[in-house]
């Protein structure tokens, strides 16, 4: 009997052995006949050896990879010292990977390798741009050229930033969003920078905890965003309602005209920050033409701030929607300087403004509620 059961508890083992995830990569590497491929996975911050994986006289290999749980991890592949290409892996893929004698690798079978590729290729431009722009400068550039210089620097790093934030905007499920959102052109300039950034740090983190709640580099974006949070200087002023002379908000409208929050002065003020992609936020504004429409004419304006990217969809969600306010929008999302006055970490959000200056109420979305509130500081 005690025989019987060890056997039992050996094929339990067996099953339980094989029944872990994998994946296959099937490479080839034209420089690379009859040679030796090291294999390497990263871990959370650090790179680890896998395997070394011998190529064929076509430096072809055909090699299964045994993951780690389900969730996706990121993959090397090195000759000596130099990577020659890169993976993310996710149980059952099947990943075929070419690299060629001369020019870029590429990879087919794995949405998230692909993502991940061309993250990768979009950063390293954009970071020799920058690097070719500095290394321009010397001692003996005139003072003309330097600022021509940081002028363009300040366009590269803009334009760059614009692209990420559309990468992790467009895929927040993505494991390559969290990659794009730790990236730094050098030590003392990290992409995404400033605490405001938390917005996006947690979008990405609250979308990959539900695909992949066991991931390891959730911690680390919840760790980023616990600090941002805490760096977020005006917090406590906002939530306390104790904001007096309103930060100054100067914003183009749909027509490219400056609107000026302080010339609303002396009149109650809903200050709104939304995008037009928000189901809840269209709805809101269907209830916000209604109370508009009934005191408008005795004192109460709305300023709305779009945190979208794309103007031209923005500004034609406007004029459909027939909204009658001052709508604005810099372009510059979650970077835009009006974030970071009104510490706004959330969207859809709301302030409401008295006569006065003073900052009365926050997030007041319930149409009767906010009703109430108007009429009495009016």
């Amino acid at each position: 009997m005690k025989r019987f059961l060890l056997w039992i508890s050996a094929i339990c083992l067996l099953a339980a052995c094989n029944s872990n995830p994998t994946a296959r990569i099937r490479a080839t590497i034209e420089s690379a006949p009859d040679s030796v491929v090291v294999l390497q996975k990263l871990n959370y911050n650090r790179l680890v050896p896998v395997d070394t994986i011998k190529t064929d006289k076509a430096g072809q290999f055909d090699y299964k990879v045994k993951l780690t749980g389900n969730s996706p991890y990121f993959y090397y592949l090195y000759l000596g010292e130099t990577p020659v290409a890169s993976v993310v892996l996710l149980p059952s893929d099947q990943v075929t990977v070419t690299v060629p004698a001369e020019g870029p690798f590429t990879v087919e079978g794995s949405e998230e390798s692909t993502l991940l590729k061309q993250v990768n290729e979009d950063f390293t431009a954009a970071a020799a741009k920058l690097n070719a722009l500095v290394d321009s400068i010397d001692e003996f550039t005139p003072v003309a050229r330097i600022k021509e210089i940081n002028a363009d620097l300040s366009k590269l790093y803009v334009d760059y930033k614009r692209k990420a934030i559309k990468h992790v905007v467009t895929n927040p499920k993505s494991i390559t969003s969290a990659v794009v959102l730790f990236q730094r052109f050098s030590d003392d300039l990290p992409v995404f920078g400033q605490e405001t950034d938390a917005i996006l740090f947690k979008t990405v983190m609250d979308s990959l905890s539900l695909v992949y709640p066991k991931s390891e580099f959730l911690t680390a974006l919840r760790d980023e965003v616990d600090a941002r949070a805490r760096n977020l200087e005006l917090a406590t002023r906002i939530e306390q309602a104790s904001i007096v002379s309103f930060p100054e908000l100067v914003m183009p409208d749909v027509d490219g005209q400056l609107r000026t929050l302080s010339d609303l002065e002396g009149q109650v003020i809903i200050l709104s920050f939304w995008t037009v992609g928000q189901t809840e936020h269209k709805m809101f504004n269907v209830d916000l033409m209604d109370i508009y429409a009934a005191y408008h004419a005795r004192g109460l304006e709305v300023y709305q701030v779009s945190l979208d990217i794309d103007k031209p969809t923005w500004a034609a969600t406007v004029r459909s929607q027939g909204l009658p306010w001052i709508n604005v929008n810099d372009g510059l999302g979650v970077q835009s300087p009006a974030v970071s006055a009104y510490n706004v970490n959330h969207v859809p959000s709301m302030f409401v403004i008295d006569r006065a200056g003073n900052l009365m109420a926050t997030d007041v979305f319930e149409k009767d509620d906010l009703t109430a509130l108007v009429k009495k500081l009016l």
